[in-house]
């Protein structure tokens, strides 16, 4: 309270400065009390609260004894009784038995997808030891290099592009476009500029911008082709020399691909399950569940941009808006609600099959996202995290239960387009 309420004061060192100036400062005695009433209050709360937070309804919390009660009962000499109250989340009302659920993924590849990832891989490597040829006689062609000027923004609002998507003079590979935008621009000559509307993959690695609809703005400044060396134990020896060979090195890439996708699969998996453990789920979703989780994941989604190096955090403060937030709780709103089922279930899976996780480790944890945060000059609450940390730890645990213990079908590879019909054809979620 000395450092926020009175400040640097001259003539004082931060911690010795008196407490009739921190009085004085603050308003009287009274103003005084409260607000150490207050600190008292908000700390104990961030004490207890969390023993709760798995049934308690977010946001619902409030002290129940009325201050005037609390003022005059208060000495920091004796200790001190109030009353909180909370809502509490709705038990689960169950359509169907999630143990009967059977969960069918389709794989998204196979050694020969593997092997062709590889090849793409192996290009690239090739491209950054190779040359680059000014092109001037004809359009940009599929294998090109480019400079570009760049903008991409959302239809909804064009004049705020994505972070990181507006750039100028940037150097674009046509061989690893993940934004397709080489089928728009065949053809383009240098000084030409082109501008369409495309939609977000689903599987965008920012998945905030997944399922948008943008308009893409390119001028095309100068373009290029490559004269590529030639893949061999040499080219391997001199500029990858912790492989044997060009054999040795494909083969480790082949290897690196497959777990890759793995590792898609594990996630597709889980996907799966938590749409249809949430399809099980009859009961209805308190608006205040809803919007604390679309929150939570809209502040998770903007600090991860930075954390990514994807976006500034100056430009995360300008979509962190109360408007923003609005926006997206609006179009992720089937997904939220989804997700909000799904709270509800593994909350009552947890309790009924007897699951609990470990917390040690804990506070290093908590001590390394305060420093992280602290580094990226954003807010940090050791309380919520605290108590996001435990959830996580609680959601997994029951996610690997499930995973272990219902039955999962994974069909092979059936190539390009396969991976969206088995997803239609999954079960969807059930109405409430």
């Amino acid at each position: 309270m000395r450092r926020d309420v009175v400040g640097a004061l001259k003539g004082f060192r931060q911690d010795k400065i008196p407490l009739s100036e921190v009085i004085s400062r603050v308003g009287g005695q009274a103003q005084f009390d409260a607000a150490v009433l207050e600190t008292v209050l908000i700390r104990a709360m961030g004490d207890v609260m969390p023993i709760h937070a798995a049934r308690m309804l977010p946001g619902s919390e409030q002290i129940a004894t009325n201050m005037p009660q609390l003022m005059a009962a208060f000495d920091p000499a004796k200790p001190l009784t109030f009353q909180v109250t909370y809502a509490r989340l709705p038990d689960v009302q169950w359509s169907s038995p999630y143990q009967d659920i059977v969960i069918t993924v389709q794989d998204t590849g196979n050694l020969e997808s593997d092997q062709a990832a590889a090849e793409g891989l192996i290009r690239q490597y090739l491209k950054q030891e190779g040359q680059k040829r000014v092109v001037a006689d004809r359009g940009l062609a599929p294998g090109d290099g480019a400079i570009i000027n760049m903008r991409i923004a959302p239809k909804s609002n064009p004049a705020a592009p994505y972070p990181g998507l507006d750039k100028e003079k940037f150097f674009f590979d046509t061989d690893g476009d993940m934004l397709d935008l080489t089928d728009h621009m065949l053809g383009m000559l240098p000084g030409e500029a082109r501008s369409w509307e495309f939609v977000f993959p689903q599987d965008w690695h920012v998945d905030l911008w997944r399922g948008q609809t943008a308009i893409a703005d390119i001028k095309l400044v100068e373009l290029f082709s490559y004269i590529l060396p030639e893949f061999n134990d040499e080219f391997v020896a001199k500029h990858y020399p912790q492989f044997e060979s060009a054999a040795d090195l494909r083969k480790s890439l082949v290897s690196s691909t497959s777990l890759a996708r793995m590792k898609d699969l594990d996630a597709q998996i889980q996907d799966a399950i938590v749409t249809q453990v949430s399809a099980c789920v009859a009961s209805p979703i308190p608006e205040a569940l809803l919007n604390a989780q679309g929150e939570k994941e809209f502040q998770a989604k903007l600090l991860d941009l930075v954390q990514r190096g994807v976006a500034r955090i100056e430009d995360v403060q300008q979509q962190l808006t109360q408007e923003g937030l609005e926006a997206f709780i609006a179009s992720e709103r089937l997904g939220l609600e989804e997700r909000c089922r799904y709270v509800l279930a593994a909350e009552a899976i947890a309790e009924e099959q007897g699951i609990d996780v470990e917390v040690e480790g804990l506070e290093a944890e908590v001590d390394r996202a305060k420093e992280q945060c602290r580094a990226d000059k954003v807010d940090f609450d050791p309380d919520v995290y605290r108590q996001e940390a435990i959830e996580k730890l609680r959601y997994g645990a029951v996610m690997q239960w499930l995973q272990q213990n219902l039955k999962v079908e994974v069909l092979p590879w059936g190539g390009a387009g396969a991976v969206q019909q088995a997803a239609a054809e999954q079960p969807q979620p059930a109405s409430v």
